[in-house]
């Protein structure tokens, strides 16, 4: 037995069907089942049933369990010990969603990089859902972004708060509240339920964050708006409000950074309010496994991480 065979057999167990699996692979069904065939002889248990559809035996799925516990200690066997050898090579997995990545990676990446230039660097980007499912199986050593909700092993270093805001351009609030735009432009408590109301919106989907925070607040005041424009990307979002097509609900991280890229300028002709009904502060953190082996790269990712966000308070 080797740990060859154990990566082979763990793919093989996910698809349950040796032709993919050899796919995923890039080897032959041949080698592949050879390779199973010498886990089979070695234990002297069948693995698999065979007989269509194929399945896991009750000795495939008691290994399967082993099989993913070995190879992790096996890896981080092979990291502790490049940690030992030289910290300042090696590899670093970092998840993140795209739209936070726009913002938060050109903040940390550069830096990083320069005091660590041989550690290669993947990124992982995805949904937070997908992104909280690849820290738990283990396919990434970070992620930022929410805090796992009732994951007890995982550890989470804050960074920021990260709250929503109102953002109108002013010609729209001259366009459809009129007799009340100056008023709106100079005062931090604006009635957002009748800017709601009146005003055109760009939205984002609901199925990132920034989107389902406008969808449970209308949800809330019962109010539907006007939608221009939906998009799934934020950049784009903030981009078209500064152009001012509508309305938008946005991270405040995202308008603060991305209006500096866009134009700083065009942040004067628009009117930026807290959501009156959005009680909630969401963490965004750097998460990882508390039990798992966190390399000195990885640690040294974090600590500059740290720094900057503190600088940038």
């Amino acid at each position: 037995m080797n740990f060859l065979n154990l990566e082979y057999f763990l793919i093989a167990a996910e698809e349950l069907n040796f032709t993919k699996a050899a796919k995923r692979l890039y080897i032959s069904q041949q080698s592949l089942s050879n390779h199973i065939a010498k886990l089979e002889e070695h234990f002297g248990l069948p693995l698999f049933d065979r007989t269509p559809p194929m399945t896991l035996t009750s000795a495939g799925l008691s290994l399967v369990k082993r099989a993913r516990s070995l190879l992790d200690a096996k890896n981080e066997t092979e990291l502790e010990l490049q940690d030992i050898k030289d910290f300042r090579s090696g590899y670093l997995s970092v998840g993140v969603t795209h739209a936070r990545g726009t913002v938060i990676l050109p903040m940390v990446l550069p830096p990083f990089h320069r005091m660590f230039p041989q550690v290669k660097l993947q990124l992982v980007e995805g949904t937070s859902q997908q992104l909280e499912d690849a820290l738990l199986n283990g396919n990434v050593d970070l992620t930022i972004g929410f805090k796992p909700a009732n994951a007890s092993n995982v550890e989470s270093e804050m960074l920021l708060d990260e709250t929503s805001v109102l953002v109108v351009p002013h010609p729209l609030l001259k366009k459809y509240l009129p007799g009340k735009s100056l008023e709106l432009c100079n005062t931090a408590a604006a009635p957002v339920r009748e800017i709601l109301r009146q005003c055109p919106f760009v939205t984002i989907s609901a199925t990132t964050w920034a989107g389902a925070i406008l969808e449970r607040y209308c949800r809330k005041t019962g109010i539907t708006p006007r939608v221009v424009v939906e998009t799934v990307n934020i950049a784009t979002l903030v981009a078209l409000c500064l152009e001012g097509m509508g309305a938008i609900v946005c991270p405040r991280i995202f308008l603060h950074k991305l209006n500096i890229q866009l134009n700083a300028e065009k942040l004067r002709h628009v009117s930026i309010y807290p959501l009156d009904l959005e009680p909630e502060h969401h963490v965004i953190a750097l998460n990882y496994m508390k039990h798992k082996y966190l390399s000195q790269s990885a640690r040294e990712f974090i600590r500059i991480t740290k720094e900057i966000f503190r600088s940038e308070a």
